[in-house]
């Protein structure tokens, strides 16, 4: 079983880790686009409806995606029939649940749209963990940047993260 819950330094999650581009889109998603050209990523998994919209409505279609169908912008993602399968989960704010870490596993395979029912966010960190090799996992931050993480560069990093997680 693997469930994993913030308990504390939430402030450690909510650092815009590890490139931040502050810029709107298309040119956030352009940005991407090239930093996935010059990595050579296979894989782009987006994690937020914002986010997947931005990236869909640039004709740049992610391996998986990962929304919660709530925003603050009332943004709504259309497209999703892109996809050949939707799990729904449930996963409450500050938590990485069974079924949501199993979502994910599924999720690197390809198109899943994992459908949450309470909040994605943490779910980032589950495809930096599990990507394959070559993947950018991006997702958005409260600030309004968009974060991009090529899993090869920064994952042993992030993944340290999960020493300020309790196990559930």
């Amino acid at each position: 079983m693997i469930c994993y819950r913030l308990a504390g330094r939430r402030d450690l999650f909510a650092f815009p880790y590890p490139i931040a581009i502050w810029r709107d889109p298309p040119s956030s998603v352009e940005f991407v686009k090239n930093l996935a050209e010059s990595y050579g990523a296979v894989h782009i998994y987006t994690v937020g409806d914002v986010v997947t919209r931005n990236f869909l409505s640039q004709g740049l279609v992610p391996t998986s995606v990962a929304i919660d169908e709530k925003t603050r912008r009332g943004v709504k993602v259309e497209q999703l029939n892109l996809f050949k399968r939707v799990i729904r989960v449930v996963n409450p704010p500050g938590y990485i649940t069974e079924e949501a870490w199993a979502a994910v596993e599924e999720a690197v395979g390809g198109g899943v749209v994992i459908k949450v029912e309470g909040e994605e966010d943490m779910l980032s960190l589950a495809f930096i963990k599990l990507a394959p090799p070559r993947s950018i996992v991006a997702y958005g931050h409260y600030m309004g940047a968009l974060i991009a993480v090529p899993v090869d560069w920064y994952r042993s990093y992030i993944l340290k993260l999960f020493d300020y997680l309790e196990k559930c």
